[in-house]
């Protein structure tokens, strides 16, 4: 069995350089003890590089995209209007393929990164709509919510010592939290006043499904077999 003096992958009969690393096999002097010379990480080199041109290529045809919306309304508008939402929904949605691709380690880093540009994206729109001034009491607090249980969870998720159906019984307590406080945030904007219905209705539904979860977990943590707890 010939196996590369570099990486330690296994050669086929005969073969000179290793398809792998590239190393001579015939030549000590080519092995390099620096790190970054294994298998995982040239494969690991490998999917950077491919994420790279996955960014690039995303870029060129997000911008692409941007320019044809913008020619057609110059063209058939006579103006640049409709395209300008088309616009920054395109960035927008590259700007978070940008972060996802990134692959950025610190969580905080990351939900910081998303949650500006939903800001940043919400504040075009407002601009772009005359008139509306729609952002401060809706766009803004709405998004700040959604952040906050999102770094809820992930608190939550850290700190828990024992992971499982506890989490998903956090995600839905979340979002049926979330939707009270949209309905609110909706109602003082577009009423003046709280009234709330459909999220209450939502987080009703949503209740028995989360304290299922964390009946379920808990007893699985404790050992005891749910098929005899149920007589099944």
């Amino acid at each position: 069995m010939n196996i590369c003096i570099n990486c330690g992958v296994e050669l086929e009969e005969g073969l000179k350089r290793c398809p792998l690393c590239g190393k001579n096999q015939g030549d000590p002097a080519e092995v390099n003890t620096d790190a970054g010379n294994y298998p995982s990480d040239i494969i690991h080199l490998h999917k950077r590089e491919v994420r790279k041109l996955i960014w690039e290529l995303t870029g060129i045809i997000a911008f692409s995209g941007i320019a044809v919306c913008t020619i057609v309304d110059l063209v058939i508008g006579k103006g640049i209007k409709w395209s300008l939402y088309a616009d920054v929904s395109i960035i927008s949605a590259w700007l978070f393929l940008t972060f996802i691709l990134l692959k950025i380690r610190n969580v905080w880093m990351l939900i910081s990164g998303l949650s500006a540009t939903v800001l940043l994206m919400l504040l075009m729109f407002d601009l772009i709509s005359a008139g509306a001034e729609w952002f401060v009491p809706v766009g803004l607090p709405i998004t700040l919510s959604a952040a906050f249980f999102v770094c809820l969870v992930v608190v939550l998720y850290r700190y828990a010592r024992f992971k499982g159906f506890n989490i998903l019984a956090i995600i839905f307590l979340s979002v049926a939290g979330f939707c009270i406080l949209t309905e609110i945030i909706l109602d003082k904007y577009m009423k003046g006043s709280v009234d709330v219905h459909w999220s209450l209705l939502a987080a009703v539904s949503i209740l028995p499904i989360a304290l299922v979860l964390l009946f379920v977990h808990y007893r699985m943590k404790r050992g005891n077999k749910l098929d005899s707890f149920f007589h099944i």
